[in-house]
């Protein structure tokens, strides 16, 4: 060796000097020693330095990291005290929260009684148009009483009833999933859609929601076919998961919900006056700033995750109100005040709910107005409300037994579980053959013009949209009292022997004999615009020869004669059976839709987009947050999200600081040593001759080490970015969501914690590793990667699923940073003229390859420090050459930039049919 480690020699080979204080001196040191390094210790005779000095400054920037947390949580400390202040002065002055669900329950009650009840609710509603109304004579004082009472509760600003006709979804292999579904959805009213698994509740709402194509069928929006996806940031739809970021306060989750889809026109005291509200409407006014919390970090109860979860739709002021399972997973106590929630914001804001609902308890069922169920293969068993279910069934023979939780009945009814008091030739499909001829005689009778009845849609539109329209000679059928009560005969055949069917009585009849969705009290033409909303099809009708007897004490029986239901007992119809041209040609028909409705979304986005950007965006529904001011609500609440959890945020700190401890004492003794003197290796044996003659080069494998470390720190850390809150982004990609300001504002957000990492890896990293280049260097060579393995954790969460990115980060660390990395295979045999055909067909990975041009500039930097003279004459290893630094770090850069790209895209463009 040409000189030891601890001395210096002199370039004459004459001097051999221990190394002075302040400075120390590796194996092979020319001239002088280097100098210590600032917080190191050197003492005389010192081969390398003593960096322990370090972590003091770690644990420093530790303190003073809990220092700045300690500030940030004081002014949310201050600024949560004025929150409180302020949601206490709502819950003190709207008096008319406290008892919204207490007043809904007198409601209740009156529905239980529509026929006696109808015309004093319908008498209620009048006197509060009246006293609403601003030229109302007399009783001013109680009017304006009932203006400033409901002024917080306002109506919505515009109003939907959705009729849907014959819809109907078959898979390519001919698999029914809905079978000629018609209903109706109303303004103020809340509706169960209820049925067993496997029978399209969930496909129902996502075919009106423009979520999944239909296959036949009609939507008509306020008596306009149209599609509802139209109408996106009216319409709320509130998953069966509770889907929000599980790190913020119920505060924040409800307020940034607000600020993305309220109209941009209000002011954001107005927006934050709002969420309070909704606060205390819901009840959450304990919780308002506890967070939300998940599996690992205690939170908030189950029950207030379901209002939460509600609650992101409300503040945004939604006309129409999709559920999925809401009561899924509470007690029936809970679940019950669930319900009566959603009754209580339809009857006050007149929005359009649907629910689907799973086993709900006996008290969160009847807080339901209309009910949709829905049979095996995805046909309609009974459609209406609620309180005619338990006569409908009592008439095809399966009467509710007292005491019997009504929703459980008729699912056991739908299952075959109880026996029909009609035929023991029962069979579940007979239901929907049931419905399906009810639904016929009904409409035939409303259209038969010898009873002066026009069968017709109520239009939304008209200047009275609750008023049926009766032809002129309606009011001779209006006067018969005897409606009141009465039975349903059913004449149908079996083997062509008659079987005569007496139903059972069937009271409310009233109810029943018109087309009501809540009750059909009819009024003078005077008051013809206080008529509830009525339905066409869903109520047992009479026969016209029932309405021409008198009324005796024992009313007489009307008749209904399913002369068309002669196949009742025949075998179901079988399931389709497609050739294969018709598997073909329905295959193709559906991926068509399918492209269509995908490409339309990702260029209606694209659109939105740029026009938001660059032009002057004007939506005729609705203005929402723009482009930038959506970018800066998600970069406000990333940051949230990040820096808010100060335990994780020190977390992520010590896997970075971790990972370079390992590495630094894996990479204490490799070095650089020069080739030695001629004299020297003139003397050793023949056997040393060769590596005497070589240089001892260890920094490419120091290179590599520090990729491995910095790709699996970044990947690990990156891929949490976007990974735990996927489902989140669909959830508000759905609402209106842009792409591009959620990606930007979350890798922006990510730019100090990757600044961060890199210091927190490279001060750990030469404690131990002998760095004789400048230290900034090394730190930004380390930056830089670091945010190259941020993006590809980016891309990995886009594309794998949560559980399997641990996994597949750990194989795409040791792909790019070992295989790829130029050391092994030797970057010089890949590049080569005479490589192997494989190499010449996969070159292209080393090219775009990140770690390859990091390892290449921290070689670069390193051996540039190092005395020797073949350094500077002779041609580096592995292709290397001392003018390329710069050119590594544009390569990096560029790279960074192709693997966010990716990401974007992929998160863009992968799971669209989620994102709708």
């Amino acid at each position: 060796m040409y000189c030891c480690p601890g001395y210096y020699c002199s370039e004459d080979t004459k001097t051999l000097t221990l190394c002075p204080q302040n400075q120390y001196c590796p194996a092979g040191s020319v001239g002088g020693g280097t100098s210590c390094l600032w917080l190191a210790s050197c003492p005389q005779g010192s081969s390398s330095a003593s960096k322990f000095g370090l972590v003091i400054f770690v644990i420093v920037l530790i303190i003073g990291s809990c220092i700045v947390f300690w500030i940030h949580g004081r002014f949310e400390a201050v600024r949560t005290h004025h929150l409180e202040k302020r949601l206490r002065w709502i819950h003190n002055h709207n008096t008319h929260n406290d008892n919204m669900l207490l007043n809904d329950n007198e409601e209740d009650e009156t529905n239980k009684n529509p026929v006696a009840s109808t015309t004093e609710l319908t008498t209620k509603e009048s006197v509060i148009e009246i006293e609403a109304s601003s030229d109302t004579q007399g009783d001013a004082d109680g009017a304006e009483t009932q203006i400033n009472k409901k002024k917080k509760w306002h109506k919505v600003s515009q109003t939907f009833d959705i009729e849907f006709e014959h819809l109907g979804l078959t898979l390519s292999n001919g698999t029914p999933i809905l079978q000629d579904v018609s209903g109706v959805l109303r303004s103020g009213r809340t509706c169960a859609i209820m049925g067993p698994s496997g029978s399209g509740k969930t496909t129902l709402i996502s075919m009106l929601t423009s979520k999944i194509p239909k296959d036949e069928g009609k939507i008509r929006i306020n008596g306009l076919e149209e599609e509802l996806g139209h109408y996106r940031k009216l319409t709320g739809y509130v998953p069966q998961e509770d889907i929000m970021i599980r790190e913020l306060t119920v505060h924040d989750v409800l307020l940034h919900s607000a600020y993305m889809r309220l109209p941009s026109d209000l002011s954001k005291a107005a927006m934050t006056e709002k969420v309070l509200e909704i606060i205390d409407f819901l009840g959450l006014n304990h919780v308002m700033n506890s967070v939300v919390g998940d599996a690992e970090r205690r939170g908030i109860s189950g029950g207030q995750r379901k209002r939460v979860n509600i609650g992101m739709e409300l503040v945004t002021d939604p006309s129409i109100l999709f559920l999925d399972e809401p009561t899924s997973g509470l007690d029936s106590s809970t679940s019950g005040d669930m319900c009566r929630l959603l009754r209580s914001v339809a009857r006050r804001k007149g929005l359009t709910i649907a629910a689907v609902i799973h086993s709900p308890s006996p008290v969160a069922f009847d807080q339901f107005d209309d009910l949709l169920l829905l049979g095996h293969g995805g046909r309609v068993v009974f459609h209406g409300p609620r309180i005619e279910a338990p006569s409908y069934f009592g008439a095809i023979g399966f009467p509710v037994p007292e005491g019997a939780s009504p929703s459980d009945f008729y699912m056991d009814v739908i299952s075959n579980n109880v026996k029909s008091r009609i035929t023991k030739k029962f069979k579940p499909f007979y239901l929907a053959r049931y419905w399906e001829s009810y639904c016929k005689r009904a409409q035939t009778f409303y259209a038969n013009a010898e009873i002066g009845v026009d069968y017709k849609h109520p239009s939304p539109h008209a200047t009275a949209p609750n008023t049926p329209r009766f032809s002129p000679r309606t009011s001779g059928l209006l006067s018969y009292p005897n409606l009141n009560s009465s039975a349903v005969s059913v004449q149908q055949s079996s083997g062509g022997l008659p079987e005569s069917i007496a139903m059972t009585t069937i009271n409310n009849m009233s109810s029943l004999a018109l087309p009501s969705s809540s009750s059909a009290t009819l009024h003078p033409p005077a008051q013809a615009h206080h008529f509830n909303r009525l339905s066409h099809h869903k109520s047992v009708t009479m026969s016209p020869d029932s309405i021409h007897q008198k009324s005796t004490p024992s009313s007489p029986r009307a008749s209904m004669a399913f002369s068309d239901f002669n196949s009742m007992y025949s075998s179901p119809p079988l399931p389709e059976k497609l050739t294969f041209v018709e598997t073909i040609q329905k295959s193709v028909r559906i991926s068509i839709i399918e492209s269509r409705m995908w490409w339309k979304g990702v260029l209606s986005e694209t659109w939105e987009t740029i026009e938001g950007l660059f032009l002057r965006r004007k939506d005729p529904i609705r203005n929402t947050a723009n482009p930038f001011m959506m970018f800066w609500l998600c970069l406000n609440r990333a940051r949230l999200q990040i820096y808010r959890n100060q335990r994780q945020f020190l977390y992520d700190q010590l896997l970075h600081l971790g990972c370079g401890m390992f590495i630094s004492i894996a990479a204490s003794r490799f070095d650089y040593l020069g080739r030695q003197h001629d004299l020297v290796c003139a003397m050793t044996p023949f056997q040393l001759k060769y590596s005497c003659a070589s240089p001892v080069d260890h920094l490419t494998e120091v290179g590599v080490f520090i990729a491995l470390g910095v790709c699996f720190a970044g990947i690990s850390v990156g891929s949490m970015t976007f990974g735990n809150e996927k489902i989140v982004y669909w959830r508000e990609k759905s609402s209106g969501l842009l792409t591009f300001p959620y990606y930007l504002a979350k890798v922006i957000a990510d730019i100090p914690r990757i600044v961060l990492a890199g210091i927190m890896f490279s001060l750990s990293l030469i404690i131990f590793f002998h760095q004789r280049s400048n230290y900034f260097y090394l730190l930004f060579i380390i930056i830089v990667l670091y945010a190259v393995a941020f993006a590809m954790g980016y891309l990995l969460s886009v594309l794998v699923p949560q559980n399997r990115v641990a996994l597949v980060g750990t194989g795409f660390t040791l792909a790019w940073a070992i295989v790829f990395s130029g050391d092994a295979p030797d970057l010089a045999d890949v590049m080569s003229d005479d490589a192997s055909s494989g190499y010449t067909a996969t070159r292209w990975l080393w090219v775009i390859s990140a770690p390859r041009y990091a390892i290449e500039a921290i070689y670069l930097r390193e051996i540039q420090a190092r005395p020797w003279q073949e350094i500077q004459n002779e041609p580096l290893s592995h292709t290397y050459s001392l003018g390329q630094f710069w050119w590594c770090f544009t390569a990096m850069t560029a790279i960074m930039f192709g693997w966010h790209v990716l990401a974007f895209f992929c998160l863009k463009l992968k799971n669209r049919n989620k994102q709708k």
